[in-house]
């Protein structure tokens, strides 16, 4: 239970976030609309832990257990990495003149860039969590929800093949849904109150624990 625990808690950093996103711009996220963030990564993670246990039943040659392991560790390493390049990223305006910066972002780029393809807009949804208040009402909305749901459960899909080869239970769904529920309403709680530098470094947290988990697994 405590694997399962310390693994809900790093692939809800993500609506822990966007709880602090909303909560300082007074976007609320009503009970319904939670329940449908919750909905999508039970149904994300629900077919990805399926896939896992169909690969695990076929999987004779090379123990699932251990290539389980070595998914969550690959994804550990893979979101670690990616909060680096973000870090350096937020870093590098300083370091850059002015007049580059204005040559590689052009004054007439909008504020965030809508995609056709709802994958992009998902993802861009995660970067920037306020657009998916798309009719600017301060709430989000059933269909919203969706939007939002479906950005944060991204992690969960990915996470769950190798949290089934690794032989966790489908209990671990459930946990991760709740866990998701409770950090977007804790985030909006905290909001304001929580130092910016221990805001930065948390984005470290999601990837570490998932290589500590992985770590475990192949113990």
């Amino acid at each position: 239970m405590g694997v399962a625990l310390l693994m809900a808690v790093a692939l809800s950093l993500d609506g822990f976030g966007v709880g602090l996103a909303y909560g300082l711009r007074r976007i609320r996220i009503p009970f319904a609309s939670l329940i449908v963030i919750a909905m999508c990564t039970v149904f994300a993670m629900g077919i990805s832990m399926f896939f896992g246990s169909i690969v695990k039943l076929w999987l004779t040659f090379f123990p699932a257990r251990l290539l389980g392991a070595l998914i969550l560790l690959t994804l550990g390493v893979f979101q670690l990495g990616r909060a680096i390049i973000n870090r350096n990223h937020e870093q590098l305006p300083e370091a850059v003149p002015a007049i580059a910066v204005i040559e590689e972002k052009p004054a007439a780029e909008p504020e965030f860039r809508f995609q056709l393809e709802f994958l992009g807009f998902v993802i861009q949804v995660l970067k920037t969590p306020q657009i998916a208040d798309v009719d600017g009402s301060g709430g989000i909305s059933l269909k919203e929800s969706f939007l939002l749901g479906s950005a944060l459960a991204m992690d969960a899909f990915a996470s769950g093949i190798g949290a089934a080869m690794a032989g966790m239970t489908a209990s671990i769904i459930g946990v991760v849904a709740l866990t998701q529920i409770f950090m977007l309403c804790l985030g909006q709680q905290m909001a304001g109150k929580v130092p910016e530098n221990w805001i930065s470094k948390a984005e470290f947290l999601p990837g570490t624990v998932l290589i500590l988990v992985g770590l475990g697994k192949l113990i």
